[in-house]
């Protein structure tokens, strides 16, 4: 059903309502591991499993809890200072059986606590500064009468709700005008998706940059700050690829509007191209709701191209569309801006609601505006220059917006463990809806503060959701009112990212030939193990691993001060453990070794991966050396997928691909005919091939031996003992 804030993995039964805010991405898909999909086409508010044994609250009336507070969050109007006071609610109902229910709680707007308790146990329990309208989870009660307590900010106006488990799943959508769903039958879940995606929209390639990392802030201060920052990545030997320029460099332009003031950007063409000369790309935040008094804004004013009575650029309009581009290239992409982040794109919290668009009722497309906003900079830049790929962070999504170059995040979330894990539950969620590219806050949006820099708890939160992040489709940090830079934290925390960065970036060959099947079969990078694993009951339950790609299987640390790790390893032919190269049957939990610096990684028996240099970003140094690492006990392949790294020419036929085959019986590797080419691709390389085993795993002092061949193109085989 899309990115939810719930924690739910599992969703037979749970109660959710499909509305578009900021943390929460509704997609009216679901995957069954009885091996189908759903589409639910509907455009407006949907309830799933609605829950409708109505809880009568009576509020009271020493409603403060605590002493009153303030906090200051990021709103489209700025920075502001809100109130934190909350007003507890009393509640009774009775059940007529024993056995699992529904809980729903609907505060009906934006909140910042989910908090139920029933017969003085809490079942939903959760703070943010942001958090959705409503939240649902499931708890098993007994006959009777049981006493609920509900917590929520004072503003709110709490609704909870019930329904028993039953065998069967509703969709309601109130304002639909038809009937309309889609099923779609794998068995497999790549299945499923490839065959949404062929009716919605494929996935096109991001430049090979994009799988670096992201270095982002709240927020860098002028184009010098921007330029400084990527000098101390290279002068520390730390890898990156792209650095992102948050909100309010517009200034004195007006709120959202996309234009630097030259008070701190005095010349913003110059200050990109010391970033391209500094071999960084650069992503810049865009909002849709524009000042109005702005000269950028003239134009949609003079078309009416706001929606009535409302902040938000009506992006249903196709010259809506058009001149949002132009504002966009003119302004930004013709300096050099080589990706977007397009924030807000729900619009803002559930927007559209009463308003009307020029489709019609907002009530109706209420779901839909992330996906126009992306189409209008996926075809405007498209039409305007096929030299970059476009590459869009986008904060919503809605059924088919894959197709335009779009990664997701998961947005203002807090930098707790209890946040971190539900990350990973949400971004599984999401990627099995079809939607490839996702990501999230590493280390929280809502941050502890000035002690995070020295705060070591803190530290170990920091550290295993950054290690998390190297093994997540896009790699990416940020946090607000906050420094990010690793070496704000401490040596130690520096050189343990400094570690998962190297990882990543000597992934590269694997993760962007995985990002190739993404494009041309309907494959997902972020896997949850009911995609590889559906006849195994442990396998599809475990909630926080998942498979990256078709070779790694990650078990992300998600407690503090942990040194080893419960791991599930799967029904199949066997697993290496990544760092040792130690193999497990497959079918059991393990205990494994989790070091600060390491997280947990296992590699299926029967899988090839392709592993580079160290490098400082993607394409500094040349592919001619690979290590093909060959993980035995059955028949493998992987393809070597290689092309320009950027532009459009792939959609030509301008790519290479090298067919890697592992026969088991012979112990034999067979490296096949180069098919294709391009502009640049190599004549000629080496590949060191390493057959693990104990004595090889990554960064064992065997890491590097193996044995080398050199490689023109021609068909090889390799006997491997």
């Amino acid at each position: 059903m899309g990115q939810f804030q719930d924690g739910q993995y599992n969703l037979k039964n749970v109660a959710r309502r499909l509305t578009q805010v900021n943390t929460q991405i509704s997609i009216p898909f679901i995957y069954s591991s009885k091996g189908y999909g759903l589409l639910w086409h509907q455009y407006g508010l949907t309830d799933f499993n609605p829950a409708d044994n109505y809880i009568s609250l009576k509020k009271q009336e020493q409603s403060t809890i605590g002493n009153s507070t303030m906090a200051e969050v990021t709103t489209t109007s700025g920075t502001q200072k809100i109130s934190q006071d909350q007003s507890l609610y009393l509640g009774k109902f009775n059940v007529s059986k024993d056995g699992e229910y529904s809980i729903f709680l609907d505060l009906g707007d934006m909140g910042n606590r989910h908090f139920v308790v029933i017969d003085g146990k809490p079942c939903l329990d959760q703070s943010n500064m942001w958090l959705p309208p409503t939240a649902g989870t499931l708890v098993n009660l007994k006959t009777g009468e049981h006493q609920v307590q509900v917590l929520c900010k004072s503003n709110n106006t709490p609704k909870l709700s019930w329904r028993q488990s039953e065998n069967y799943t509703t969709f309601r959508s109130p304002v639909a005008k038809a009937l309309d769903y889609v099923v779609f039958y794998g068995p497999s879940a790549d299945k499923v998706i490839a065959t949404y995606r062929n009716l919605s929209g494929n996935v096109p390639m991001f430049p090979k940059w994009a799988y670096g990392f992201w270095q982002c802030r709240e927020r860098y201060a002028s184009g010098t700050h921007l330029v400084e920052t990527i000098k101390e990545f290279r002068k520390k030997n730390l890898p990156v690829d792209v650095i992102v320029q948050d909100w309010q460099y517009w200034g004195k332009y007006g709120w959202g509007v996309p234009k630097f003031d030259e008070t701190h950007y005095p010349n913003p063409a110059e200050f990109i191209k010391e970033l391209h000369d500094l071999n960084a790309h650069f992503n810049i935040s865009v909002w849709e709701n524009l000042d109005k008094k702005s000269e950028v804004a003239k134009d949609y004013v003079d078309n009416n191209l706001f929606i009535p009575n409302s902040p938000w650029v009506d992006v249903f309009n196709p010259l809506g569309r058009e001149t949002h581009w132009n504002a966009l290239n003119q302004n930004l992409f013709s300096l050099g801006v080589d990706s977007w982040w397009m924030d807000a794109t729900e619009p803002e919290n559930d927007a559209l609601k009463g308003k009307k668009t020029f489709l019609g009722l907002g009530d109706f497309y209420r779901l839909t505006y992330p996906l126009f906003v992306s189409q209008a900079v996926y075809e405007g830049q498209r039409k305007t220059s096929l030299g970059k790929r476009v590459c869009i962070l986008t904060r919503s999504a809605f059924l088919g917006q894959q197709k335009y170059g779009i990664i997701n995040w998961s947005g203002d979330i807090g930098g707790t463990w209890d946040t971190y894990k539900r990350q990973i539950v949400a971004g599984l969620n999401f990627t099995i809806t079809g939607f490839p590219y996702w990501t999230t806050d590493i280390g929280g949006f809502f941050r502890p503060g000035r002690s995070q820099y020295t705060d070591e708890k803190y530290h170990d939160l920091l550290t295993r959701w950054y290690q998390w992040g190297a093994m997540s489709p896009i790699f990416r940090i940020h946090g607000y009112q906050t420094e990010t830079e690793p070496w704000k934290y401490g040596q130690k925390v520096e050189d343990n990212m400094r570690k998962m960065l190297n990882l990543r970036y000597r992934l590269l060959p694997y993760i962007y030939s995985e990002a190739w099947q993404v494009t041309k079969n309907g494959s997902t990078i972020m896997r949850p193990l009911v995609m590889d694993f559906n006849g195994d009951t442990v396998a599809v339950n475990r909630q926080y691993q998942y498979m990256f790609g078709k070779a790694f299987l990650v078990a992300p640390i998600t407690e503090p001060n942990v040194s080893a790790w419960d791991v599930y390893l799967p029904k199949s032919a066997g697993w290496f453990d990544f760092w040792t190269g130690k193999r497990f049957d497959g079918g059991q939990t393990i205990k494994t070794d989790a070091p600060l610096d390491k997280i947990p990684l296992f590699v299926k028996a029967g899988s090839i991966l392709p592993m580079g240099k160290i490098i400082q970003y993607a394409g500094e140094k040349s592919a001619d050396t690979l290590e093909i690492r060959v993980y035995k006990g059955t028949d493998a392949k992987f393809e070597l997928y290689e092309d320009e790294g950027d532009n459009y020419n792939y959609e030509k036929g301008k790519y290479s691909i090298i067919l890697f085959n592992w026969n088991e019986k012979k112990q034999c590797l067979t490296i096949g005919d180069k098919q294709g080419n391009y502009q640049g691709g190599l004549k000629k390389r080496v590949f060191n091939v390493v057959l693990v085993n104990e004595n090889s795993g990554f960064g064992t002092v065997a890491d590097s031996s193996g044995k080398k061949v050199s490689y023109a193109g021609d068909k090889i085989e390799i006997i491997l003992q």
